[in-house]
């Protein structure tokens, strides 16, 4: 059974645009937290992911980085947006790191980066996604989608 953070993190995916609308994918998740409540000063958003289709409409999203933002709060130390994940999501990144430089998306807040192991599979032949030709191979670029 999935853990909670990765739920959450299938739960923000299948709701978000598909790869082919980049602009209105990115707002969504600079947008839209792992959250279910809003109502937390803190925030968990996916930074960065990499995007993998196939011309069968497969997509395959691992994600690069998440940040952790909080919400209209001032900026806090390492320790405290650390003691958040582990308390929320059970997490405990090596590499969280408190950004100095800018707010979050639209002003919400301080925050700070991590990675964590989250890949997300929709296999619906529905999806919008652009197509390589090759079904086994990634998306037209190769690159990560930011």
């Amino acid at each position: 059974m999935p853990t909670p953070f990765l739920q959450a993190f299938e739960r923000l995916l299948s709701r978000a645009p598909g790869p082919l609308f980049p602009r209105a994918r990115q707002l969504y998740l600079r947008k839209y937290s792992l959250e279910a409540d809003p109502a937390t000063p803190f925030r968990t958003f996916l930074l960065e992911e990499e995007i993998q289709e196939s011309a069968g409409g497969a997509v395959r999203i691992r994600a690069i980085s998440f940040a952790v933002v909080h919400w209209q709060g001032p900026q806090l130390e390492r320790q405290v947006y650390g003691a958040y994940l582990a308390r929320q999501w059970q997490l405990h990144p090596d590499d969280l790191t408190v950004i100095t430089e800018g707010s979050w998306f639209r002003d919400g807040g301080p925050w700070a980066r991590f990675s964590e192991l989250a890949v997300y599979e929709r296999a619906t032949p529905t999806t919008l996604v652009s197509s390589t030709g090759d079904p086994d191979g990634p998306g037209a670029s190769g690159a990560p989608s930011r």
